[in-house]
């Protein structure tokens, strides 16, 4: 498949162009484009700009409220709600990371609920921010069916992702970041491989009668990663994220019609840990890099050049990518042409 490159700050640009076209208020399009933008950084183009045209469907559907403002509740002095009624993602997932790191000032520990946003993307995003900030994060997502629960034949659970991150040492420290769903594979692996024409790993999908297949055209259901335990993980945390926010998603009809309203497509939890409110911040720091030269330094089983520790890989990615750029399929390149015409933003410069 042959790519174009384009530049980060020109990726942003117009990411944040088309959504201010479509409504979205600056500083919201600015914020929805980071994060998309962020994951192509990182190598995980499945979450990046790729979904410019899907969201702006979905806008046109009416499924997508891009001028929506999410509405807090606070509950307790360290929990609280963010209600979103189909608002952008990211911008309730950051407006969340935001209210937990205050939260975590004071009280040493937060934790909200997002409920019923829009596709939130790369969930690390909002584990390495707060990481950033001096504080320990786990974020949850629980979403749409899309993967088999262990021994079932049909989508029935989802691809719940999980993120994990702790600060460094300092500022200059990349966060240690685990960003992982609970299928083998991500869904935009298969969209990826149909587009590549190439086949499936084994043993990731099957069909729509059930059946394992490596075929990319034919896989209709994900597989859960370590069986049993990753479609376990997929169910708690719908229990933590929809059941625990009034927002089920695995048990409500789809809605939207006859005045029912639309099944939320996802939820979140966002947990902030102050690092400060347990012990002093640079000597917890300091003994996570300890501890990540010690996992360097193991010794490696034949053929393993280099131990590489969670998010190790992507940070590399997100350095070389803002030398050379950030590759865009053709096709999507042409697409995004188009849309900037219809919406009468500047088109997007390639490099």
């Amino acid at each position: 498949m042959s790519h174009v490159r384009v530049g980060q700050d020109e990726l942003l640009r117009f990411a944040a162009a088309v959504f201010a076209a479509n409504g979205m208020a600056a500083p919201d399009a600015a914020t929805v484009a980071e994060v998309l933008v962020w994951a192509n950084a990182r190598g995980v183009d499945s979450h990046g700009v790729v979904r410019i045209p899907i969201y702006l469907k979905e806008i046109k559907q009416g499924t997508y409220k891009p001028t929506g403002q999410p509405v807090m509740h606070q509950l307790l002095p360290a929990t609280f709600k963010l209600e979103c009624n189909r608002a952008p993602g990211p911008v309730c997932m950051m407006r969340a990371a935001t209210h937990a790191v205050a939260l975590a000032e004071t009280y040493g520990v937060a934790t909200g609920l997002v409920s019923n946003p829009t596709h939130v993307g790369a969930l690390g995003r909002y584990a390495q921010w707060i990481a950033g900030r001096g504080h320990a994060a786990i974020v949850i997502v629980a979403g749409i069916p899309l993967m088999a629960y262990h021994g079932s034949s049909v989508a029935s659970i989802a691809t719940s992702p999980i993120a994990i991150a702790v600060p460094g040492a300092d500022a200059g420290s990349a966060p240690v970041l685990l960003d992982m769903s609970t299928s083998i594979i991500p869904g935009g692996r298969v969209s990826e491989a149909l587009a590549a024409g190439v086949p499936l790993p084994e043993g990731v999908a099957i069909d729509a009668q059930g059946k394992p297949t490596t075929d990319a055209k034919e896989a209709k259901t994900l597989l859960p990663i370590g069986g049993a335990k990753g479609s376990g993980l997929s169910l708690l945390f719908e229990c933590l994220t929809g059941v625990l926010a009034a927002a089920p998603i695995f048990t409500a009809p789809p809605g939207g019609s006859g005045g029912v309203p639309l099944r939320p497509i996802q939820n979140a939890m966002i947990v902030a840990l102050n690092v400060a409110s347990f012990r002093a911040l640079p000597d917890y720091g300091a003994d996570i890099e300890k501890l990540k030269a010690r996992v360097k330094s193991l010794p490696r089983q034949d053929g393993v050049d280099e131990l590489l520790l969670p998010g190790e890989r992507a940070d590399r990615e997100t350095a070389r990518r803002k030398r050379d750029g950030i590759p865009l399929p053709d096709k999507l390149a042409a697409e995004f042409d188009t849309i900037a015409e219809e919406f009468g933003v500047p088109a997007l410069r390639r490099r």
